[in-house]
């Protein structure tokens, strides 16, 4: 399996799946450009390691050293906020000479279940483009700019995936884009160049694991079927089937979200089959909503296991 993502969504099906699936392969986003990832690709020009270490971390089979790559320094002014991984991604990069090697060190250091790959061998921009018009660069404003996103592109253009990315495509089973932020997210780890030529040719499913939610800003009043026509847009009609929550959110929940302009995604299904999409609905989220709607890892991975033994 190869699973597309970065931010929270893609760590979560990561540590689902890690147990269950022989050969697994992640390519994280390397468009970040905020927080500890984003000081440390300004100051040593690496690329972002941040959503690279999420993914690591919830691969790692040596849970004390993930723990240290977790930890953030909270004293100090040049550490502080820093994540330990995120400082040791960027040291091994620079020893080894390229981002990929030093992820591929890490990966060895913290005895991943799998591989972690970056979705391009080199950091990328994000070019943001609003519905009015307007363009932004930089992940990082898109949320603070707070207008409806239309599309979005890469900067420097052309950078290819990693040969390995490509390799794990054509020898796949089943492809999955894991939940997350749709346009700062998800699109951007399929923008590797290559990437979209493979999946064209990739004679499996491509699952697309639907955000339970809108986003303030990217996704606002977007069903799932608007979800998958921007993959699309961006990438050509790839995804082959759709994996939904279904199932009752609480009101204290609902009014959370309703408070940061946020709604449930609405599943128009007949607008996806039309696309000639498959639809499965499964519950998929965790039952501890104090940190708001989640999927949980264990749900997630089952489903999409089962629809790859069923499209299989």
């Amino acid at each position: 399996m190869v699973a597309f993502g970065g931010g929270t969504g893609l760590p979560v099906l990561l540590r689902g799946l890690r147990d269950t699936v022989s050969d697994l392969a992640a390519v994280v986003t390397v468009a970040d450009d905020g927080g500890s990832s984003g000081r440390l690709r300004q100051e040593l020009g690496v690329a972002p390691p941040g959503d690279v270490r999420n993914c690591l971390v919830a691969l790692a089979g040596r849970k004390r050293l993930a723990e240290v790559f977790d930890y953030r320094f909270e004293a100090g002014e040049e550490l502080r906020d820093h994540a330990v991984g995120n400082i040791i991604i960027a040291a091994l990069a620079d020893m080894a000479g390229s981002f990929e090697e030093g992820v591929g060190q890490a990966a060895r250091f913290l005895r991943i279940k799998g591989r972690v790959y970056p979705a391009a061998t080199e950091s990328l921009t994000l070019v943001v483009r609003y519905a009015d018009g307007t363009t932004t660069r930089g992940e990082s404003v898109v949320h603070k700019v707070g207008k409806q996103v239309s599309a979005v592109a890469v900067e420097p253009g052309g950078i290819p995936a990693p040969d390995a990315v490509i390799s794990a495509i054509d020898r796949a089973d089943i492809v999955a884009l894991s939940p997350g932020s749709l346009f700062t997210s998800t699109i951007p780890s399929l923008l590797g160049g290559g990437v979209a030529e493979a999946l064209a040719r990739f004679d499996g499913p491509v699952v697309y694991v639907a955000n339970v939610m809108t986003q303030a800003g990217e996704t606002s009043g977007f069903s799932v079927s608007e979800h998958v026509r921007a993959i699309s847009d961006h990438i050509g009609p790839v995804a082959t089937d759709i994996l939904v929550h279904s199932g009752d959110l609480s009101d204290d929940l609902l009014a959370r979200y309703e408070r940061e302009n946020a709604a449930p995604t609405v599943v128009d299904r007949e607008a996806l089959e039309r696309m000639g999409v498959r639809v499965r609905e499964a519950d998929l989220l965790s039952d501890d909503e104090s940190r708001g709607v989640r999927h949980d890892p264990a749900k997630l991975a089952a489903e999409v296991r089962r629809l790859a033994l069923v499209r299989l």
